[in-house]
């Protein structure tokens, strides 16, 4: 039985991505909500959890249609809702009565067969409903709650009991840090997200100080950064291999003087066809390469928000690879959109041995990933505008 201890335990893990090991809430593996530390004394939030956060109002609200997939809790619950239903019919109340039974979607017939027992009495389960929901399940304030739980939990596949480990993330381990089913917190220049997990890709990120911290040190010590580093590198070997196509980061010339924090950067792709795709911003661009690398922003904001987010929080970091001599901005002038590239500080970094062994062969995946996506989407984009 899951008490207020293992649903505190879930809350943690909704919220901060990360949280210790019960063996209480084993029962819930099969459901495929979080990865395993490699000692297996923390859970780690998967994709499928970050997309139920994204898809509910609040964690607790994810809570608790995680709860709802337990059979205990179901039934409790249901008995609630259909005592609700009842009354609903009992007044003839057809309209609420229509409404609430399509909320329920694919848990309305497990809700129904409760009819016979319907009941408003007190769960049992008045520490874990207090905490999730704010008051006991049969109280009128929890209803909405838990139409909404059970509705959600209906719709919760079971993904089987095998769980993937993932390794604690080491400063000088790159390709461990940037492994498959990663979440990577949003970039944060401020210093006011929480201390990183030793799981999760740190969004925080700092200058370089430039006296004390060498270059590569830098990169291997911010995420975003390091994947910045990567989108320019990826840039200069594609235009180094002489072949059509290519990448460019323009901003429109308006934007100029604030280089150093763009309101957004434009990726502009040239196909193999020699045709030249305005994509889409810098953000989008980067979601689709952490997508297929199986890294998921670590945002309770839906498929429809995080691109404005990411855009804004990466604008200073920009300055930051600028400042760093990794980034260089292009003023451009009549015939060139103003631009940024690899900085010549930079560019032969890669190739050196400590560049080959801390940024170039570890990070070879993430230079795949950027051009495949970038080429990728050039191409569904040049495919729209020819049917068009």
């Amino acid at each position: 039985m899951l008490t207020s201890k293992d649903a505190q335990l879930l809350v943690s893990l909704v919220e901060h991505g990360v949280c210790a090991n019960s063996p209480s809430l084993e029962v819930l593996q099969p459901i495929g909500l979080w990865h395993l530390s490699e000692n297996h004394q923390s859970l780690v939030a998967s994709r499928k959890l970050i997309e139920l956060r994204q898809s509910l109002p609040s964690c607790n609200d994810t809570v608790a249609a995680i709860l709802a997939t337990q059979e205990s809790y179901q039934t409790a619950w249901s008995k609630v809702v259909a005592a609700q239903l009842k009354d609903a019919g009992s007044r003839k109340d057809e309209t609420a009565l229509i409404d609430q039974v399509t909320q329920l979607g694919n848990a309305a017939q497990n809700v129904l067969s409760q009819i016979e027992r319907a009941s408003l009495q007190a769960t049992g389960f008045a520490d874990v409903e207090s905490l999730i929901l704010g008051q006991l399940a049969e109280q009128s304030a929890s209803y909405p709650k838990l139409l909404r739980a059970l509705a959600v939990a209906a719709t919760i596949k079971h993904v089987g009991v095998d769980v993937d480990e993932i390794s604690k993330i080491e400063s000088k381990n790159t390709s461990a840090a940037w492994q498959a089913n990663r979440l990577i917190q949003i970039p944060d220049t401020g210093r006011l997200i929480k201390p990183p997990s030793e799981y999760l890709l740190d969004g925080n990120v700092s200058a370089r100080d430039s006296d004390n911290q060498q270059c590569l040190e830098w990169l291997q010590a911010n995420p975003w950064a390091y994947l910045l580093a990567h989108l320019t590198y990826t840039q200069d070997i594609w235009r180094s291999e002489q072949i059509a196509g290519g990448l460019r980061l323009e901003i429109e010339p308006s934007q100029a003087k604030h280089f150093m924090q763009p309101n957004d950067i434009q990726v502009v792709v040239t196909t193999r066809d020699d045709l030249e795709i305005s994509c889409g911003t810098l953000a989008e661009l980067l979601l689709r390469t952490l997508d297929s690398l199986n890294i998921t922003l670590f945002t309770e904001l839906d498929n429809s928000q995080p691109i404005a987010k990411l855009n804004a929080a990466l604008a200073p970091v920009i300055g930051y690879m600028v400042e760093a001599k990794v980034w260089q901005f292009i003023q451009g002038g009549s015939q060139d959109i103003p631009h940024y590239q690899i900085h010549p500080q930079f560019e032969s970094v890669p190739s050196t041995r400590l560049g080959t062994i801390g940024f170039a062969r570890p990070g070879q995946h993430i230079t795949a990933a950027i051009r495949e996506q970038a080429e990728r989407w050039a191409i569904e984009l040049s495919g729209r505008i020819s049917s068009n």
